[in-house]
């Protein structure tokens, strides 16, 4: 049989159970190139920016509700804390001081302006302590004009020099007859610096230059019996630490220097108290608050102005932080109070270290030692307050409390 005649069986296709045929499939011999997403297309900047806007689109009726809401309670939180911190209780006594004779450091600005002006007006014989004698007469001229009070007067005092508190002491002693209250009010605050005797300012301000000044009128004190004696402290006196080694201060903090002397404050009015109340002499420490003063002024930089602009907006004015110090000058029936500190017209609270009775003396012997009164100093106390030596030599010298000279020459050599 010829192969050309041959013809082939056709290719059967598998049937399916049921019984519908299924097509056949031929495999895909030929490569198939991936599809690919048609390109973006591009995207000026102008349009990524109207993107990200409406993206991230404000509401303008949620900040019209929300920032009200957050003054709101800005200022709220401000007079709050501007009511707490200027609580303050005004003197109740109306008692007048007709032929009472009364001293105030600083008095030509502050509290010691606000607390000459109300004592003039109440009828006393005002001295005016102040540095700058031309502003403190021109004070002294105001007060007279105001409270028509023509004994209010002013004498030159630097508490920053031993010798000028010396002077103005003799002056008072040699003119005045009588001293009936001392208030001492003058402080330093500001950058380190030395006074005219070469101790650390806050301390030799603050407190050394009270501290003579007191010790020299205390005779005028006993004979105007019964007197009064107040310095002016400050809560900061817990920031302070008294390291008799470190009078210098060699690490000065503005705050912790300022502390430092208010502690000395407070430790003099303690052992003040003990060594002349047997003299009816009465003591206080007085804690005006935090009172919108020119105290702040030699605080640098930029944290100083910014001290200064808080306490124009939330301390108290002069007028009212001068109330407890009216208070102690005039009110009766305070001797039960004597040798404590007081705040707002009421006893204010100590911590008892700063009470201690052995450093309170230690710390008179000391400032007696500094202001060249060895000769004052008991014997027997001598050693124990580190003031002289087995041999008689001074423990203490001007590079311990801050002597500009004594460092210098310890550098020569």
């Amino acid at each position: 049989m010829a192969q050309g005649n041959v013809k082939k069986a056709p290719n059967k296709q598998p049937v399916t159970s049921g019984g519908n045929k299924k097509p056949a499939t031929k495999p895909n011999t030929v490569h198939q190139k991936p599809t690919t997403p048609p390109p973006s297309p591009k995207i000026t900047t102008r349009e990524k920016q109207i993107i990200w806007e409406d993206d991230n689109d404000v509401d303008i009726e949620d900040i019209t509700f929300t920032v009200p809401i957050i003054i709101s309670f800005i200022i709220l939180f401000v007079f709050f804390l501007r009511k707490y911190i200027r609580w303050n209780v005004e003197c109740q006594s109306q008692n007048r001081i007709e032929g009472k004779t009364v001293i105030i450091t600083g008095a030509n600005t502050g509290i010691g302006k606000a607390t000459a002006t109300e004592l003039a007006r109440r009828g006393g014989r005002v001295i005016l302590a102040c540095r700058d004698k031309k502003k403190g007469e021109a004070v002294a001229v105001k007060i007279r004009s105001k409270t028509r009070n023509p004994d209010v007067y002013c004498y030159a005092l630097d508490l920053g020099s031993l010798a000028s508190v010396k002077e103005f002491a003799e002056e008072f002693n040699h003119r005045e007859p009588s001293l009936h209250t001392l208030i001492n009010n003058a402080a330093y605050m500001g950058p380190k610096s030395m006074t005219k005797d070469g101790y650390e300012m806050s301390l030799g301000v603050n407190y050394l230059g009270h501290f003579y000044l007191t010790y020299l009128l205390r005779e005028k004190l006993k004979k105007s019996a019964p007197s009064r004696v107040i310095n002016l402290v400050s809560d900061s006196y817990t920031k302070g630490k008294l390291d008799f080694e470190d009078l210098a201060l060699t690490k000065y903090d503005i705050y912790k220097a300022y502390g430092r002397s208010k502690l000395a404050m407070v430790m003099f009015t303690t052992e003040l108290h003990r060594r002349l109340a047997h003299d009816i002499i009465q003591i206080y420490g007085v804690h005006p608050g935090m009172v919108c003063t020119d105290l702040l002024r030699n605080w640098p930089g930029l944290s100083g102005n910014i001290i200064r602009a808080c306490a124009r907006v939330l301390f108290k004015s002069p007028e009212e932080g001068c109330q407890t110090v009216v208070f102690c000058t005039v009110a009766d029936k305070l001797r039960e109070m004597s040798g404590k500190v007081l705040e707002n017209c009421n006893v204010y609270k100590v911590k008892a270290s700063a009470k201690d009775k052995e450093l309170c003396k230690k710390l008179w012997n000391v400032s007696l030692h500094l202001c060249g009164m060895d000769d004052q100093i008991p014997p027997e106390e001598q050693s124990s307050s580190g003031v002289e030596g087995t041999n008689g030599t001074s423990l203490l010298t001007a590079e311990d409390i801050g002597s500009t000279h004594a460092q210098e020459e310890k550098k020569e050599k």
